[in-house]
C-alpha cells in the first residue's frame, strides 16, 4: 500500500461493504485505486466471504496510489453492519460509500466531496448511480430506480453512491430494517432492501442539514436481475417500504397509493354496483390511468428509460409494482396486527443528538 500524502488527514474515507461477488469487488476496488483524489483513504469491510473475495481486494489494494485496506468480520454480519464497522475506522471529515457491485468513475470522490467543500450546511449527498443493463427485461424494468438524475436539493439518498459528514453518523447509524439471516443460511445477495438510508435521511434534514443530488459523481452499478430475483426483490422491498412508513409514521409512496386506491375502488365498484349502477365499475378508471402515468413520467424523467424501453419493460414493470405491492400490504397489514412489531420512532427524535450546521450570516 502506497499512500498519497502520507501523515495527511484524508478529505474523505470510502467504505465498501462487501460479500463475495469476487470479480466484481475486485474491479469496484481497481476503480477506487484509480481516483484522481489527492487525498483520501479506503476501507472493505468483507461480510464473511468463502470465495476468496477479500484476499482479492488485497491484492488491489498492495498496488494501490491511495490507502486501501481490508477489515473482516468473523461471521457475516449484513451490510448495514458492516457500513458500521467500517464508519468506525473512518478517519476523514467526509466518508463515502459505494456498493461492492459499483464501478466508480475515475473523478467520482472529485466530483462527491466538492459540494461539501463548498457549503458547510451540507449533510449529505448522493451521486448519480448507473444501471447496467444486458437486454435482460427484468434488468431493464428495474434500470433506473437508484437515480438522481438532476443537481441540487432532494427529498432521498441512495446507499450505493452516497457522501456524508462523518459527524453525522454516530454508532449504529446504519439501521439494519431487515437483518441478515440468523438461522445459519447463506444471505440472499439479490435482496438488496434491508438498507435503511432513509432513516438516515430523514433524521440529517431534521438536524437541519442539506441534502443534495450531486449528478457529476457518476458510478455504474452491475447488478443482474433474472425474473425471480427481482421479483422477491420487488416482494421484500414493498415489505421494506411498509416498516419504513410505520416507523417513521410516513405518508403513502406516490408510486404504490395510486394502484392501492384503483384495485379498492374496483372493489367498491363490485360490491355497489348491483345496489347502485354499473358505472362504478368504471370508478377504478381515472385512478388507474393517474397511476400509469405517475409511474411512466417517473420511468422516463428520473430513471431515464426512452419510450421504447419504457413500453418493451411494460409487462414487466406491471408484476413488478402489483408484486411490491402485495409485500407492502402483508407487511403493513402484520403491524397493524402487532405481528413481528418495530418500534416507532420519529425523525426529530433521531437527530438529537446529531450536531446543527453553522449558518452564514
Amino acid at each position: 500500500m502506497n499512500a498519497a500524502a502520507e501523515g495527511t488527514t484524508p478529505r474523505v474515507s470510502v467504505v465498501v461493504a462487501m460479500f463475495e461477488r469476487r470479480e466484481k469487488t475486485v474491479r469496484c476496488a481497481e476503480s477506487l485505486a484509480a481516483q484522481t483524489i489527492d487525498r483520501a483513504e479506503i476501507i472493505f469491510v468483507d461480510d464473511g466471504s468463502e470465495d476468496g473475495t477479500p484476499d482479492a481486494v488485497e491484492a488491489v489494494a498492495a498496488r494501490s496510489r491511495l490507502p486501501m485496506r481490508v477489515i473482516r468480520n468473523e461471521r457475516n454480519l449484513g451490510a448495514n453492519a458492516s457500513r458500521n464497522r467500517g464508519v468506525a475506522a473512518a478517519t476523514a471529515p467526509l466518508v463515502a460509500f459505494l456498493d461492492s457491485d459499483c464501478e466508480a468513475a475515475s473523478d467520482w470522490l472529485e466530483r462527491l466531496v466538492e459540494p461539501f467543500e463548498a457549503d458547510p450546511s451540507l449533510g449529505a449527498g448522493s451521486g448519480l448511480v448507473e444501471d447496467a443493463c444486458d437486454g435482460n427485461l427484468w434488468e431493464l424494468a428495474f434500470r433506473g430506480t437508484h437515480r438522481l438524475p438532476r443537481p441540487g436539493p432532494c427529498s432521498r439518498i441512495t446507499s450505493c453512491n452516497l457522501c456524508i459528514r462523518r459527524s453525522l453518523l454516530p454508532e449504529g447509524a446504519w439501521d439494519e430494517s431487515r437483518p441478515t439471516r440468523t438461522d445459519g443460511g447463506r444471505p440472499d445477495t439479490a435482496i438488496s432492501a434491508r438498507c435503511d438510508e432513509e432513516g438516515l435521511n430523514l433524521a440529517i434534514r431534521a438536524a437541519g442539514w442539506g441534502v443534495v443530488a450531486i449528478p457529476t459523481a457518476r458510478a455504474v452499478h452491475h447488478h443482474p436481475y433474472s425474473r425471480r430475483s427481482l421479483l422477491r426483490q420487488a416482494w421484500f422491498g414493498g415489505a421494506s417500504v411498509a416498516e419504513i412508513q410505520w416507523r417513521y409514521r410516513l405518508g403513502f409512496r406516490k408510486d404504490l397509493g395510486p394502484i392501492l386506491a384503483a384495485w379498492v375502488l374496483l372493489l367498491v365498484g363490485i360490491l355497489l354496483g348491483p345496489l347502485v349502477s354499473w358505472w362504478c365499475l368504471l370508478l377504478p378508471v381515472p385512478v388507474a390511468g393517474l397511476a400509469v402515468a405517475a409511474i411512466s413520467f417517473n420511468e422516463l424523467r428520473n430513471k431515464g428509460k426512452s419510450p421504447a424501453e419504457l413500453l418493451r419493460a411494460a409487462p414487466a414493470l406491471v408484476v413488478y409494482y402489483h408484486v411490491r405491492l402485495a409485500g407492502w400490504i402483508r407487511r403493513r397489514c402484520q403491524l397493524r396486527l402487532g405481528i413481528a412489531p418495530i418500534e416507532r420512532v420519529s425523525p426529530e427524535t433521531l437527530a438529537a443528538s446529531m450536531p446543527r450546521p453553522e449558518r452564514a450570516s
